[in-house]
């Protein structure tokens, strides 16, 4: 036999060599000074980083052989030696495939999955075995979903012509707006005839209906419309003032508005609703704190102080508050709570004094100031209570609501009525029971889940518990909110629950003691026991594939996903992950920077900046915190991941941290500022906008067509995949869904696997490949070492 030593000339090098040497851009040669990757934030680096590892055990073997040490798979005619270079040359190949593929998705705007993954090389190795079964059953639920789509466009047409000749336009823009979210191309079915002939329609219906005093119908007619031209802003207008007219019936004539939605339903063919339910809904009490000095501070600190005060001045934001008091005065259906309301003649006074006070504020034009501010909203409250006997806190309060209005959707005044709750969800805490609800159709106060660890679990509350009495007091007919309130209180107070449960013949009493609950915001892969953080983290436990789901930014998400990370870490390890922010509305921006630190180690996470685009300030990243900075990473995001959500995936986008995949998000990349104006009454307003690292704005302005964060890889999910996907989800969250020993309905209703195998959740199914596909090669790279080594 005879002994082979290495000769490094520059043409020699042996085949993990070039597995290294076509996979990294950056560093080439020997690592023989212990020299890293030079700095730079190329979007492939991190791939070529993986590969380091490797070629330094690879280097330390071969110069082992230069010292003359015999290594024996290097024998001429060794049948291991060849084996172990065969491994290594298809260890080669993959590889190559591999990074091919990262480098595409880092380069990519909206590339197409299958294209970007092309062909697994034809080799014959164990690894590539199951991710090549995993690409063709991708290939199989795209082609599936791609016929659904077929079909189902196929059958919206027909439906549309019926709705068109049968003059049902509300269900014609229901048609519409599906063939629309089916289509790829959307402006088509904008500008194709049958559309047009209903957007014509409907829109002269829904002014009829406004006129007649049908708020709900109208609504939905606009709301649709809307949707069908949301950038075009055709319909925004219409959409406000509807909304208005709703929210005001909400808070005023909230029965009222339960009945015309039971009406609806029942000219609609379907069961009405339980009788009303007024449990803790007194509007006087509601009042109890609107002052004329608060309403009139906050509109004008906001004239001054927010971010497009230049665009939006005070006299825009004055004739708002005229308008909006308008609105009100036109709602008819108001009359059950102002009796002046109902009475035409008053109502035409009240008009024109409004109508007088507008013109006023016309003629200053821009120059308008604090003192016309002032005469404003007296002349208005004097109006409304001389007119129609309305009492000033209401006209105050919708006065406030139309001007702030004018400027964003994110200002607000916050009412006496909604402070305590606005201090709860900013607060991070939350005091309560600990149970998630849900209304059903037929308006019953369900039982989701008790959070493991609750007064609610410990008191032996269930899944699908129906809550029939809060305090003794009826929940026929109850509104959401209005259980929420009655629930939750004040840490060590009480609250009585009568529970209605199958099997039970009489309600169940529980008398539960409220305390603070921690809100878990980070959730794995399958549920494994009761406890909120027990969860198995993997979606692929045999590549050591990890999956995190944020489901908000809470005060220990970051301290969560850290926990998460070190249980797989500490178990069956971690090589790959995906990261779920997909309906994540935000949350705490510190710890949107901190779960970005934990892939970054230093540099920008992103900057506030005013209006003249001056920095106000600046967040870096935590320097040490990044654990999951050489890791293989995929973000999931959609149009309901937001704010902070938008704040991260952005960030780990610029810094070539994770390749996005999904859908563009909501764009909400703005900064407000909460300011006291009485013991009673507060306001947020947006002083600032968020800028990401590359220089890019999230944002999503009146008019701008470019917003939010565009995933490196898009992937559309069709409806039902998006209403399968969150059943399947929702349910596999909640532990305990079905008995254990009835898998087949586990499988049915709340297995997350399916949403893979099924090809349910698209978009997460093109997250799993992406991964498998850096994982498989870089296993396959430290299997060859090995087995060269050996």
């Amino acid at each position: 036999m005879h002994e082979i030593r290495v000769n490094w000339r520059a043409d020699q090098r042996n085949p993990l060599e070039r597995v290294v040497g076509r996979s990294r851009r950056v560093v080439d040669g020997p690592m023989l000074d212990g020299c890293g990757p030079p700095s730079g934030s190329s979007r492939s680096g991190r791939a070529d980083r993986r590969f380091l590892k490797q070629r330094g055990i690879l280097m330390d073997r071969f110069a082992r052989c230069i010292a003359g040490v015999v290594i024996g798979s290097l024998f001429v005619g060794s049948p291991v030696g060849a084996a172990a270079d065969d491994r290594v040359a298809t260890a080669e190949t993959v590889a190559a495939w591999s990074q091919g593929v990262w480098d595409s998705a880092t380069r990519c705007t909206g590339c197409d999955a299958l294209e970007l993954l092309g062909e697994l090389p034809a080799v014959e190795a164990e690894e590539t075995g199951a991710l090549r079964a995993s690409m063709d059953r991708y290939r199989r639920n795209i082609e599936r979903r791609e016929t659904d789509r077929s079909e189902r466009i196929a059958e919206v047409r027909d439906e549309l012509a019926e709705h068109l000749a049968e003059e049902d336009l509300l269900g014609g823009l229901r048609s519409a707006l599906e063939l629309h979210t089916l289509s790829e191309d959307k402006a088509a079915v904008i500008e194709s005839e049958s559309v047009q002939t209903l957007v014509e329609r409907a829109g002269v219906r829904a002014k009829e209906m406004e006129a007649k005093g049908e708020w709900l119908d109208a609504h939905a007619m606009v709301n649709r419309l809307h949707l069908l031209h949301e950038e075009e802003g055709t319909y925004e207008d219409d959409l406000k003032r509807l909304s208005q007219r709703l929210l005001m019936m909400r808070f005023y004539t909230p029965e009222r508005l339960h009945d015309m939605r039971s009406e609806q339903l029942v000219r609609a063919g379907e069961d009405p609703l339980p009788p009303y339910n007024g449990i803790g809904e007194d509007i006087h009490n509601k009042l109890i704190g609107v002052t004329q000095r608060a309403t009139m501070h906050a509109i004008w600190n906001a004239s001054t102080m927010h971010l497009d005060h230049e665009k939006v001045g005070l006299q825009d934001m004055i004739l708002g508050g005229i308008d909006a008091v308008r609105t009100m005065a036109t709602t008819a259906d108001l009359s059950e709570a102002f009796e002046g309301l109902g009475d035409p003649d008053s109502v035409t006074a009240f008009i024109e004094r409004l109508d007088k006070q507008e013109a006023k504020v016309l003629r200053k034009g821009k120059r308008a100031g604090q003192s016309d501010l002032l005469f404003s909203v007296r002349e208005v409250v004097d109006a409304g209570r001389e007119s129609a006997d309305i009492p000033a806190e209401v006209v105050l309060r919708e006065f406030g609501n139309g001007a702030i209005g004018k400027l964003d959707a994110f200002s607000a005044i916050i009412w006496p009525d909604e402070l305590e709750r606005f201090r709860r969800t900013t607060d991070g805490t939350f005091k309560g029971v600990g149970i998630q609800i849900s209304l059903t159709d037929a308006y019953e106060l369900r039982v989701v889940t008790p959070l493991s660890g609750t007064p609610a679990a410990r008191a032996g509350i269930r899944p699908g518990d129906l809550i029939r009495q809060i305090d003794g007091g009826s929940t026929m007919g109850i509104e959401l909110s209005q259980a929420v309130e009655r629930i939750t209180g004040e840490a060590g107070t009480k609250v009585d629950l009568g529970v209605e449960r199958e099997g039970e013949e009489e309600l169940l009493q529980f008398s539960l003691k409220r305390e603070e609950i921690p809100i878990h915001s980070v959730k794995g892969w399958k549920r494994t026991g009761e406890n909120e953080m027990d969860w198995d983290w993997y979606i692929d436990r045999e590549q050591k594939i990890g999956y995190v789901r944020l489901t908000q930014f809470t005060r220990d998400t970051t301290k969560e996903l850290t926990s998460a990370v070190d249980s797989m870490r500490k178990g069956d390890g971690l090589d790959g992950l995906i990261l779920d922010l997909r309906y994540n509305p935000g949350g705490l921006l510190t710890e949107a920077v901190d779960v970005a630190s934990l892939f970054i180690d230093s540099g920008t996470v992103v900057t506030q900046e005013d209006s003249n685009g001056a920095t106000v300030e600046t967040q870096h990243a935590r320097r040490g915190n990044a654990v999951l900075d050489e890791l293989p990473v995929v973000c999931l995001i959609n149009g309901g991941s937001a704010s902070a959500s938008e704040i991260v995936a952005g960030c780990l986008q610029d810094y070539s941290k994770a390749v996005l995949v999904g859908d563009r998000s909501f764009g909400k990349g703005s900064v407000q500022n909460v300011y006291s104006l009485s013991r009673n009454m507060a306001f947020k307003l947006t002083t600032q906008y968020y800028r990401l690292p590359s220089g890019r704005k999230i944002h999503r302005s009146e008019g701008s067509r470019e917003w939010g964060i565009r995933p490196d890889i898009e992937v559309e999910m069709l409806p039902s995949q998006i209403g399968d996907s969150l059943t399947v989800r929702q349910n596999a969250d909640v532990f305990g869904f079905v008995p254990a020993d009835d898998a087949e309905g586990m499988r049915g209703k709340g297995d997350p696997d399916l949403l893979i195998e099924e090809g349910v959740d698209s978009q997460l199914e093109t997250a799993l490949l992406l991964v498998q596909s850096q994982v498989v090669a870089e296993q396959m790279g430290e299997r060859a070492i090995v087995q060269l080594g050996s």
